[in-house]
């Protein structure tokens, strides 16, 4: 049940008691709902962000993030027509590709943690997991904030939900598209987040993800292009501690095809802004003819 302080959603009250609720973070999609959280995030300024994406903010001024991905957006998405499609983003950090997919003319809806919610850590024994977890919590407050702070600034069209990637809301209806950007390795269980989703998707799944240990450069070779691979735990303290798994594209394209989507191409890329990024690759998979 939602919460009303003086007719207005109380978003945090909404989402502490979803939390303990069988059937959770439902009605979200509500024009009610998706007013409240534009008008929770309204007062937001730059200095409530943390920026994810290097985002020119429409004024004439660059926010630098940690990923330039300026004029590789299409090569990022495998060059897969999101045009008027209904498309799922999960995991949309600052917003840069949500703009452009919507500029492009997707029907969109991102989904990220709700509120309160911090990142899957990855366990070390000597760090101090309830500090690094309360951190965690606090950053991805930022970072939704960013999103926010984007979509003013752009005025570009999207709803956003926030709940539970392995247990999506039941009544989000179904999707053409389900778009990953380089999240999977952030989540303990790539593989159940991939079936929770490409459930609800009609046609098309793109996870675009880091090469990291399976680079040629790094030495794997081209014959571990041919073998679904997975390293646990592959960085240290501290980017380690939110880094799951180091992903072959072969695994994702195995993965894929177990939940029905068998057709799937295969693209290796770098930002163009990013000379010294780590190489990613990109699989486009399409579900098969019923």
């Amino acid at each position: 049940m939602l919460t009303c302080v003086e007719s207005k959603l109380d978003l945090d009250a909404y989402f502490q008691e979803q939390m303990a609720r069988p059937k959770r973070y439902e009605g979200q999609l509500s024009p009610t709902f998706q007013k409240a959280l534009e008008d929770y995030h309204a007062g937001i300024t730059e200095e409530d962000c943390d920026f994810y994406h290097t985002i020119d903010l429409g004024d004439g001024r660059l926010r630098t993030g940690a990923w330039d991905l300026r004029g590789h957006e299409e090569v990022y998405l495998g060059c897969c027509d999101v045009t008027v499609k209904r498309v799922i983003e999960a995991g949309p950090a600052s917003g840069f590709l949500s703009a452009y997919m919507a500029s492009k003319g997707a029907d969109l809806v991102v989904f990220d943690l709700p509120f309160g919610g911090g990142p899957e850590l990855v366990p070390f024994a000597e760090a101090n997991m309830g500090e690094l977890a309360a951190s965690g919590r606090q950053s991805m407050k930022r970072l939704r904030n960013s999103w926010w702070y984007t979509k003013r600034k752009l005025g570009f069209q999207a709803c956003a939900i926030y709940g539970d990637i392995y247990d999506p809301p039941k009544d989000i209806g179904r999707f053409d598209i389900s778009v990953f950007g380089a999240i999977l390795l952030h989540l303990s269980n790539p593989f159940r987040a991939l079936q929770a989703l490409s459930a609800i998707t009609n046609d098309t799944v793109i996870v675009t993800d880091v090469w990291n240990a399976f680079s040629p450069e790094t030495g794997a070779g081209a014959n571990s292009l041919r073998k679904a691979h997975m390293i646990f735990a592959p960085s240290a303290l501290p980017s380690g501690i939110v880094h799951w798994w180091g992903l072959s594209p072969e695994a994702i394209c195995h993965m894929l095809e177990r939940l029905g989507f068998p057709n799937a191409t295969v693209t290796n890329h770098v930002p163009k802004n990013m000379p010294s990024a780590p190489p990613m690759f990109t699989v486009v998979a399409r579900r098969a003819a019923r």
